[in-house]
């Protein structure tokens, strides 16, 4: 029986069942090293060597409804010929480890620490066996699993490549799981961390008011003053669908350098400062009662 597990992209051109053609193949070729140098890492506890790599093949079937899914497939005839010694784990839980190894390196990277460290935990659980020989400390597990991370980042910034520009989402499950506990889902906001130069947090849903100061329309975003530091300002980004209508509460904010209340997910630097702001909705609020 195969093992396979699921990347399905949500919003904007997956909407349409289609993807940007450039952008989807950097997340398949990223999707192939992420997993290989995962599989590679995990079931024999060494860095893989430069081209390294298991036979995995991606097939993509028919997308649902009003999406783009990608259903990978790995052989398990290959997997038993390159990986000898561990043939029963990764026959019967290769799709969980493939899935908790991809959300592991995707959350970790897209700066939601909280949402990595169960998925870290899940990997040490259905590898124990493989290395019960070893007596490593969770510790030096982690120090080995970040030294594979730090390898493979550009690679998993192929994976999200479709996220901002031709999706607003990546979903990631094991096998097509209706259990919402099992999928993992990476936004807008951390697809950009994981692209980003630089270490970034993105943080949880916000409430908050802002002021608006101007706005570039093709490219959806607005500056603001920014909430921490008055005088100074920042970019946000819009993701909510009414920005694009002809009357909306953006720009008529910015015709009277007035406040909104935002809906927002804030991404910020090692030292606690504003990056970026991901706004999904808003409305108009006077300035006396900002």
């Amino acid at each position: 029986m195969s093992v396979s597990f699921v990347l399905k992209y949500d919003g904007l051109d997956a909407d349409d069942h289609a993807l940007d053609v450039r952008r989807f193949g950097q997340a398949m070729i990223g999707l192939d090293t992420v997993v290989n140098n995962g599989l590679v890492a995990l079931a024999e506890y060494r860095q893989p060597k430069k081209g390294e790599r298991l036979a995995l093949r991606i097939r993509a079937k028919e997308p649902a409804q009003g999406s783009f899914e990608i259903l990978a497939e790995l052989s398990p005839v290959v997997m038993a010929t390159v990986l000898p010694l561990v043939p029963e784990i990764i026959n019967s839980a290769a799709a969980e480890i493939i899935w908790r190894w991809l959300s592991w390196v995707l959350s970790m990277a897209g700066g939601r620490q909280g949402e990595a460290d169960p998925h870290f935990t899940a990997l040490m659980d259905l590898t124990k066996e493989i290395h019960k020989g070893r007596a490593e400390s969770e510790e030096a597990n982690r120090k080995f699993l970040l030294e594979v991370f730090d390898r493979v980042l550009p690679s998993a910034r192929g994976i999200v490549a479709p996220v901002g520009p031709s999706a607003d989402t990546l979903m990631i499950a094991p096998d097509r799981t209706t259990d919402p506990s099992e999928h993992t889902t990476i936004d807008v906001p951390m697809a950009d961390a994981i692209r980003a130069s630089e270490k970034l947090t993105v943080g949880d849903m916000e409430t908050m008011r802002v002021r608006v100061d101007g706005l570039i329309h093709h490219s959806k975003q607005i500056k603001i003053e920014n909430p921490d530091e008055p005088g100074k300002f920042v970019t946000a980004q819009v993701r909510d669908p009414a920005f694009l209508e002809s009357e909306n509460v953006y720009t008529a904010a910015v015709g009277v350098k007035g406040y909104l209340e935002v809906s927002a997910k804030p991404s910020r630097k090692a030292d606690g400062s504003l990056h970026a702001l991901y706004i999904l909705d808003a409305r108009s609020i006077d300035a006396k009662d900002s």
